[in-house]
Formats: C-alpha cells, sequence, structure tokens
C-alpha cells in the first residue's frame, strides 16, 4: 500500500523553505501522528525534505529520492528512480509513506492508495503548496482530533 502523508493549511500551504525545520508551523500533536503512522514502516522522501529533517529518522527505513548520488548514514538510503520504488511497493503488502515534499507528493498521486492530511488550523507563512489531488482522490472521512483534523482520502474508481 502507497499512502501520502501530509500536514497542510487550509489553503494547501505544506512548506516553508525559511524554515530550519522547512515546514511552516511546529505542531507536537501532528508530529506524534506521523510518528505514530509511520513508525516500522518505510518511508519515501526528496532530497530537501531530507535535508531539512537532517538525518533519518528513528525506527524507519528512509528513502531518499535523489537523481544524484548521497552519501547517507545507516538508516537511510538513496534512490535514483521513483517510479521503480512505487512500482516495488504497489505490489507489496508492505506500506510505504510518502513524505513530501510537494513535487514528490504530485507525482505519486498515479500511484497512491490514500491520503493521510492533517489540516492545520490558521494561516501561515511559506513558500510550497500541496497540489490539487481531487482528480485522483476523494475524501473518505475526517477524524477531529484536538488541535488539527485528520482527512482520509481513497483513490477514486478508475482514477
Amino acid at each position: 500500500m502507497i499512502t501520502i502523508i501530509v500536514a497542510c493549511d487550509r489553503h494547501n500551504l505544506i512548506g516553508d523553505s525559511q524554515s530550519p525545520s522547512g515546514m511552516p508551523w511546529h505542531h507536537a500533536e501532528d508530529f506524534a501522528h506521523f510518528k505514530k503512522t509511520t513508525l516500522n514502516h518505510t518511508i519515501l522522501m526528496g532530497r530537501k525534505t531530507y535535508e531539512a529533517i537532517g538525518r533519518p529518522l528513528p525506527k524507519r527505513q528512509t528513502l531518499v529520492l535523489s537523481s544524484q548520488p548521497l552519501d547517507l548514514p545507516e538508516g537511510a538510503r538513496w534512490v535514483s528512480s521513483l517510479e521503480e520504488v512505487l512500482q516495488a511497493y504497489r505490489q507489496s503488502k508492505e506500506e510505504l509513506y510518502i513524505c513530501g515534499g510537494a513535487s514528490i507528493y504530485k507525482q505519486c498521486y498515479p500511484w497512491a492508495d490514500q491520503i493521510l492530511l492533517s489540516r492545520i488550523p490558521g494561516d501561515h507563512q511559506g513558500d510550497a503548496w500541496l497540489a490539487d489531488f481531487s482528480a485522483y482522490f476523494e475524501l473518505d472521512h475526517c477524524e477531529p482530533k484536538e488541535t488539527f483534523t485528520l482527512e482520509i482520502y481513497r483513490r477514486k474508481p478508475y482514477a
């Protein structure tokens, strides 16, 4: 199963290249949700997202997509072909979580089975937005959390 996991505000803002973390907010409850969901699974992210995080995340296999070879520490692995990774996980029972950035998310729309979207309240500043995914996904349900809403989108039939 391939799942996109993302946090955004009401304007679909997802990133801020001026922030040390690459994110427009620090949201503890969403970080806890991300950790709980992705723990002991494989995560895929682009090079810029990986560099903003600065290290492989504990208890997860981190795949870092880049056109140029990367020298990565234990727990992270460089991949050069998004399609090869997605083909492998599409036919596997193992879960793959797509963790950004914006370009990676958009490229994964045709492949992903679902989107777990944390809707962060408020208006924020940043420079990266989640592209429209309505051609591929429809809202299945929402789960109100204490400080954000989890929106779960499923792939549309025949999308």
